[in-house]
């Protein structure tokens, strides 16, 4: 480093000391210059100027040499023939001609500005998960729903009063226009400046005023008074290639089921952050609605296609674009939470007639149902009877809560034993092993309603016995 700032300053010197000597060179170069400059001009005015005033001399006689005459004798001043001449100033010099600037051209055409155009109003989605309906109102089908932070032009709005009763018009979702709540978005621009729709859908049903939404849907226990739901034409939207099939009572297409195109679940991706959108949908609680289990925290959990993705791509999404594929596979209304064992291993990729859940049978079923209406999906003729059986002994579809603590339902499936010839039995990590880390762990086994673990069971080999008396979680 001392070497490189030694030779730095030895060539800033250098640079300097040529500067300095190219500058008196110049000096120098220049008083030369005008040294000759000034020696022409005198020369040229010496040229000029007459040498002596002209007099009238008189012819000497001659005289002795001794006598010298003077050559020049100056003529007294006086009246005489001749006038005086004057002398002729010298020439002055003639300046350079100066060069006559270019003129400036002229534009023929001055173009006028204009004011740049106001940027078009948008919101921005502040809640999480909001509901995108097809017209201003919560009875109107949902079209989808879109994350927070998501940011849509706006077209127009509904003739609210105040915020609290407008919904916003903009495109697009599904490649379709849709309309939001006002109170659950962030508007670049006052609510009272955008400009009233002119073309707003019909109420489709007789009902009041619609209430504002909520962000997120918060279930609610039923009570015995609760009007039964079913799934209708007028609480999902409806594909027009549904329509065929409305005599089924459903709403969905009745037809056997198609694998178009090789099934890859790299094509259906979800992230995990999806996960604390499903507990706030759940009402803060992280909850398996098939088993009415309660976990400790979301790592307990795997995150459940109520649809399972295979099964939606047999029903119609193998013909679809992967944009669709990807909202199908993050969409909250097909998602819930399940232990792993329940998602992996009981349910996994089964349909409606070839699983149902030991508890909110209903919910399920109806769940199914409005996914499979949203995304214009078929059901073959099991599955459809299926559908129809369950919800015509139903008296809510809502999703129902276990209180904490609480024992499994009584018609929940007993867990499988040693001895029962089961897979459990054949492979227990297949069945217990909730992380997939190679070990069973008490908390997994009392899950599992296993524990105490005696040594007879084929989980035993995969737990640890600390005091080795042949029974573990006692």
């Amino acid at each position: 480093m001392k070497r490189f700032l030694t030779f730095v300053l030895r060539l800033l010197f250098i640079v300097a000391a040529a500067a300095a000597v190219i500058l008196l060179a110049i000096l120098v170069m220049r008083v030369d210059d005008l040294s000759t400059q000034s020696a022409a001009l005198s020369t040229r005015v010496q040229a000029v100027a007459p040498s002596s005033t002209p007099t009238r001399t008189r012819t000497p006689t001659r005289r002795p040499r001794s006598t010298r005459t003077p050559a020049h004798t100056r003529t007294p001043a006086g009246p005489t023939d001749t006038p005086r001449p004057t002398r002729t100033p010298a020439p002055t010099r003639t300046p350079r001609p100066t060069r006559t600037p270019r003129p400036t051209r002229t534009p023929t055409h001055t173009r006028t500005a204009t004011a740049a155009p106001a940027p078009a109003p948008y919101f921005t989605v502040n809640s999480a998960w909001v509901n995108v309906r097809t017209g201003p109102g919560n009875n109107f089908p949902i079209i989808d729903a879109v994350p927070r932070g998501e940011r849509f032009d706006i077209i127009a709005r509904n003739r609210g009063s105040s915020v609290r009763n407008t919904w916003i018009m903009f495109c697009c979702v599904k490649e379709r226009r849709g309309w939001i709540y006002a109170g659950l978005v962030k508007l670049s621009v006052d609510w009272s400046a955008i400009p009233v729709a002119q073309d707003v859908p019909a109420i489709p049903t007789a009902t009041s005023t619609p209430v504002p939404p909520t962000a997120t849907r918060t279930p609610v226990r039923p009570t015995a008074t609760r009007t039964p739901v079913r799934p209708t034409a007028t609480n999902t939207p409806v594909s027009p290639t549904a329509t065929a099939a409305s005599a089924n009572g459903l709403g969905v297409r009745i037809e056997p089921e198609n694998r178009c195109s090789h099934y890859d679940s790299d094509d259906y991706p979800y992230p995990q952050s999806v996960e604390p959108h499903i507990v706030s949908q759940q009402g803060g609680r992280i909850y398996g609605p098939y088993t009415g289990t309660y976990f400790a925290s979301i790592r307990e959990t795997d995150i459940e296609h109520i649809v399972a993705r295979s099964e939606a791509h047999d029903s119609g999404l193998c013909g679809r674009g992967s944009a669709e594929k990807r909202a199908f596979a993050r969409d909250l209304l097909n998602l819930t939470l399940a232990s792993p064992s329940v998602n992996r291993h009981q349910k996994s990729d089964k349909d409606l007639a070839q699983w149902l859940p030991a508890l909110n049978r209903c919910w399920y079923v109806n769940q199914v149902v409005l996914v499979k209406r949203k995304y214009d999906l078929s059901m073959d003729r099991a599955e459809a009877e299926t559908a129809r059986r369950v919800l015509a002994s139903c008296s809510s579809t809502q999703m129902l809560f276990t209180d904490p603590g609480s024992a499994p339902p009584p018609n929940a499936p007993p867990h499988p034993q040693s001895g029962s010839g089961s897979d459990c039995d054949r492979n227990p990590l297949a069945c217990y092993d909730d992380n997939n880390n190679g070990r069973i762990t008490c908390a997994e086994a009392r899950r599992h309603g296993i524990a105490p673990v005696p040594r007879s069971h084929p989980a035993y080999q995969y737990m640890r016995d600390g005091d080795n008396d042949g029974e573990v979680c006692e």
